[in-house]
Parts: structure tokens; C-alpha cells; sequence
């Protein structure tokens, strides 16, 4: 077994290969990777072209970077190598690659140019504590460690240069339980009331009004609202089908299926008009794909501060049109609109209103 990182600063390139060369004095066949030779048995033998063959395989399959022993290996590199294969090969969103780089950030800052095979459990609660101290909230934490340890997991799954001891010693570490640390407990996000959301809409941009409205008729998420073109969306039926062509779940093999119905679209159509000449342009121009999780948000704080209303966020409206739905409709219908997997996870979305708690009470109660 082969193990291997980024070595060189700068990868051969693409029309390059270490090439098969012949040893004078002994014979023997080499190829040269990052200043090493590697032996491959006699020259010109059937054999020493298979093992070459093998050597060149993987080292296009790590990038076209050399090979080193894994005692070698610093974290920052297990980081560096990670961050390309989140960009190039998985494709992770902006937003998902900076929350990566947040998290690295603070293991590199204490064991970047550490031996990835000296981290261990140890090493994990050491900073999970400096989380603590930093009062970040528990869900948050517990969020960062999973990061670190899918971190570790694709390093020893994947490239085969984290010792599978590290693995074990880290899968030893738990999640924080709630209630028994000093992090900060957030309350559940709950439904934003239909009245706190029409008394702040006079106080937002038409565009950004639009995005409200056709998000809670859709119950999408805000980053559904982000991606929208035009191409992503069947405008042949009654009810229109938007497909984002990026969304939370698709690297999980997931598809994203969203029903417009007929207020969303009256709502829609002038801003689909203005891109009938570029069907890949996105149709909300006030969000970017980097910048729409701050520019949501911020227009929507400062629309609820000249409003006097509770300042409530993007993801409430979901919230509101999952309670919506499964009050009139069921829970089953709540989970197909959200695009769950899972009842539970509706259920977070979606609890029952106090009035039919009380209605259940009055008759059986």
C-alpha cells in the first residue's frame, strides 16, 4: 500500500508523467516521483511495467503529488488536500467550504504542523474545550467536531494517510449532551407568525419581498431562493417544477423537487421575464451565491428593527409553512413539501399548533 500528500507546492501537470527509466548499473527499472526512485524489478520485464503502471495510477489519483511516509505527514496538509478535493471533486457550495475553512482554521492554529498520526482523542477534547471557552453554543460545537473527524475519516477512507488508530481514538469522542456542559443551549427555531411577516415586508425592497413571499409559498430554503433560474424551472404544467441545480442534500445523492404553485408564480413571472434571454441566470440579482446568507439576513434585521417587530429569520418561514401544511394537510404532506427523508426531521419543522392540542383535549382529553 502506497501512502501519500501533497509534497511539491506545485503538481506536475496534466500532460506529465515520471517517466520509466532504466537503472545502468544494475538494471533495473525506476521511476523518479518528488526526487524518490522507486525500484520496479527488472527493465523492460512485464512485471516492472504492471508496477509502474500501479505507482502511476495513484499518483494521478493524489493529484499528481508525491508520495511520503505518514509519520511525515502535518495536519496542514491533510487540511490542504481535503480543501481541493471539497472544491474539485465534491463541488461544496461557497457557503459550506467557509464553514470548513472556520473549523480548520482553529485546528491548524493548534496542531497544524503536527504528524496527523500524533492527533488523538486527546488532541479532540483539547479543542472541543477551546470551543467552549470561546462561548460557542453546544449544537455549534458538536457541529465543528464532526467536521474534524470526517477531517481524519476521509484521510484514512480516502488517501490512506491517516493511521487507522487515529480513526478509533477519535471515534471514542461523544457529542456534548444537552444540559450537562457550560455551552451556550439555543432555543428551538420557531415559526414566524404570518402578521410579524406582513408587518415587515412594507419595509423591504420589492425583490427582496418577492423572495419572501415565493420562499414561504414554496417552503423552500433561502438558499433555494439563491440558486432559482429559470432553466431549473418546468413552467409546462399547471403547477410548476423547480429543481435547483444545488442544494443542501446533493452530495448525498439526493434530488430536490419543489411545486410552484399559482400565487408563487404571479409573483414570479415579471423577474422570469427579465431573464427570458439568459435562462441560466439566476432570478433574484440582489443574492450571489457567496453573499446571499449575509444580504437575506441583514435586509431582513433591518427591515424588522423599522417594523417594531421580534427579528426573525429566512429559515422561520420554512418553519411557518411546515406547522402550515401539517395543521391542514398532515404530516406526510409536510415531510413530501419539505423534502424530508425523515418524519422526525419534520417534526422539528412542524410542531402541532396549541389550538388543536386543545381542540384533541376538549373531545378525548
Amino acid at each position: 500500500m502506497t501512502l501519500f500528500y501533497r509534497h511539491n507546492p506545485m503538481p506536475y501537470s496534466r500532460k506529465q508523467l515520471p517517466k520509466y527509466c532504466r537503472h545502468k548499473s544494475t538494471g533495473r527499472a525506476f521511476v523518479r516521483i518528488g526526487g524518490k526512485m522507486y525500484y520496479l524489478g527488472r527493465y523492460g520485464s512485464e512485471a516492472s511495467r504492471r508496477e509502474y503502471d500501479r505507482i502511476i495510477a495513484e499518483f494521478v489519483a493524489n493529484g499528481r503529488q508525491a508520495f511520503r511516509n505518514p509519520d511525515e505527514i502535518l495536519i496542514e496538509q491533510l487540511i490542504a488536500q481535503f480543501m481541493d478535493y471539497a472544491t474539485k471533486e465534491r463541488n461544496y457550495c461557497h457557503l459550506a467550504k467557509t464553514r470548513l475553512q472556520r473549523v480548520f482554521r482553529s485546528l491548524n492554529d493548534l496542531y497544524g504542523k503536527q504528524p496527523v498520526a500524533c492527533f488523538d482523542g486527546r488532541s479532540l477534547k483539547s479543542l472541543r474545550r477551546q470551543f467552549l471557552e470561546s462561548g460557542i453554543s453546544r449544537i455549534t460545537i458538536n457541529g465543528y467536531i464532526r467536521a474534524i473527524k470526517q477531517l481524519f475519516y476521509w484521510g484514512c477512507d480516502e488517501r490512506e494517510i491517516v493511521p487507522p488508530e487515529v480513526v478509533a481514538a477519535l471515534r471514542t469522542v461523544p457529542a456534548l449532551g444537552k444540559g450537562k456542559t457550560s455551552a451556550i443551549e439555543y432555543e428551538e427555531i420557531q415559526p414566524v407568525e404570518d402578521a410579524v411577516v406582513e408587518k415587515t415586508l412594507p419595509h423591504l425592497s420589492p425583490q427582496f419581498q418577492a423572495i419572501v413571499m415565493v420562499q414561504k409559498y414554496i417552503g423552500g430554503r433561502p438558499q433555494d431562493m439563491a440558486n432559482m433560474r429559470v432553466c431549473d424551472i418546468n413552467m409546462s404544467g399547471e403547477i410548476w417544477r423547480y429543481t435547483p441545480h444545488t442544494h443542501k442534500t446533493k452530495s448525498r445523492g439526493k434530488t430536490r423537487d419543489l411545486p410552484i404553485g399559482p400565487r408563487a408564480q404571479q409573483i414570479l413571472k415579471p423577474y422570469i421575464e427579465l431573464c427570458r434571454d439568459n435562462p441560466t441566470q439566476f432570478v433574484f440579482s440582489c443574492l450571489t451565491v457567496k453573499t446571499w446568507a449575509q444580504k437575506y439576513s441583514k435586509a431582513l434585521t433591518s427591515a424588522c428593527q423599522k417594523a417594531g417587530v421580534p427579528r426573525w429569520t429566512p429559515n422561520q418561514l420554512r418553519h411557518a409553512r411546515g406547522t402550515e401544511i401539517r395543521d391542514k394537510f398532515g404530516l406526510d404532506y409536510a415531510q413530501a413539501v419539505l423534502g424530508h427523508s425523515s418524519a422526525k426531521t419534520t417534526e422539528i419543522y412542524a410542531k402541532l399548533s396549541i389550538e388543536k392540542a386543545i381542540e384533541v383535549a376538549k373531545k378525548i382529553g
